[in-house]
């Protein structure tokens, strides 16, 4: 029962967010008169036609991993009101909506997550015996705001800023009960095994922010999965990632990643763990068909800048045949990854 359930709750997210992407799209050919002929729910094979809504045919699939439009005159400019007659900058509205819209769900779950609870605080749960942090009056239960200048909202944060502190005298900005105290602590040099620089151990604190709050930190939250996106794809690029840093998974890779969250999320009783996994997928879809690489939403938005640019359009022959290129790469590499999920499981 637990892998049937995990295996649903998997392909809702996935099936979700590939039908949001199409669904940002559909949104923007209907804001620019652009006519389209198919929306599916789920990827073909049809298994029924739903109905229709402005000439256009709603269709349900057999496999439920999303969904996809179909664009009239995608590639043939003759077509009245289709997407290749319409103007590239109402093109590169149209291609830039579905990554637009992944990156809009992933913040808005960030914000409900920050909303409903979220591990943004660290406490402290324990004292070392003739450590720093005794020496300075730190107690179990306190949490800890910032360091010096600081905010801190996560132990990794608070465990990197000390270690690049030893000798040096930080303050630490603690919240204890009522109270908000400043402490200052020299974290040490050398410190006996198992205690660490400052000598205080600490867990995650849930907390739960009002609206105003919440979104100022999905925020900082969106902005930080952005960067450390889009710099571990330059890493990857320039071949300065190892495969023990950075790695790139397919549908199988994912789906444990996926469980792993729907376990924490039932063990600690909070939505957290799979409101990140889908805000870090959207994102990561969103980021990713905005490369500028054949068949991705990026590469269909470059040959329309180049279009700009050159005043000319690019022969529609060629780009047509350099985007089924593109996608026949992009599924071999999807079999690439997916062959590496199963021979070297993802841990």
């Amino acid at each position: 029962m637990e892998a049937i359930r995990n295996l649903l709750v998997f392909i809702l997210i996935l099936g979700s967010l590939i039908f949001i992407h199409e669904a940002g799209h559909f949104i923007a050919a209907m804001l620019f008169r652009v006519k389209i002929k198919e929306f599916g729910i789920g990827i073909p094979p049809r298994l029924w036609r739903i109905g229709s809504w402005r000439d256009t045919e709603i269709t349900l699939n057999w496999l439920p991993l999303g969904g996809f439009v179909r664009p009239e005159g995608e590639f043939d400019p003759t077509h009245p009101d289709g997407l290749a007659a319409s103007s590239p900058w109402i093109r590169l509205g149209f291609f830039f909506a579905g990554p637009f819209a992944n990156l809009l769900i992933g913040f808005l779950l960030l914000a409900a997550g920050f909303t409903i609870g979220w591990p943004d605080q660290v406490g402290v749960t324990g004292v070392s015996a003739g450590s720093p942090a005794e020496a300075t009056g730190l107690l179990p239960n306190d949490v800890v705001l910032q360091v010096d200048d600081t905010f801190i909202h996560n132990t990794i944060e608070l465990s990197e800023y000390v270690y690049s502190h030893t000798g040096q005298q930080v303050v630490l900005e603690v919240q204890r009960g009522g109270e908000h105290l400043s402490i200052p602590l020299i974290p040490r040099t050398e410190w006996p095994e198992n205690e660490g620089a400052a000598g205080f151990f600490t867990t995650s604190v849930i907390v739960r922010y009002p609206l105003p709050s919440a979104l100022r930190r999905a925020v900082d939250q969106m902005l930080f999965m952005v960067q450390e996106t889009v710099h571990q794809i330059i890493r990857v690029a320039r071949g300065q990632a190892s495969s023990d840093e950075v790695r790139i998974t397919g549908p199988i890779g994912l789906k444990t990643v996926s469980d792993l969250a729907v376990e924490n999320a039932l063990d600690w009783r909070e939505w957290f763990p799979v409101l990140y996994l889908i805000a870090w997928i959207s994102t990561a879809l969103g980021l990713t068909n905005l490369l500028p690489l054949p068949a991705l939403d990026g590469g269909r938005a470059l040959f329309v800048g180049i279009e700009i640019v050159r005043g000319k359009r690019v022969s529609m022959k060629i780009e047509k045949i350099i985007h089924a290129a593109g996608l026949i790469v992009l599924l071999i590499l999807l079999a690439v990854l997916t062959a590496n999920d199963i021979l070297n499981p993802y841990s």
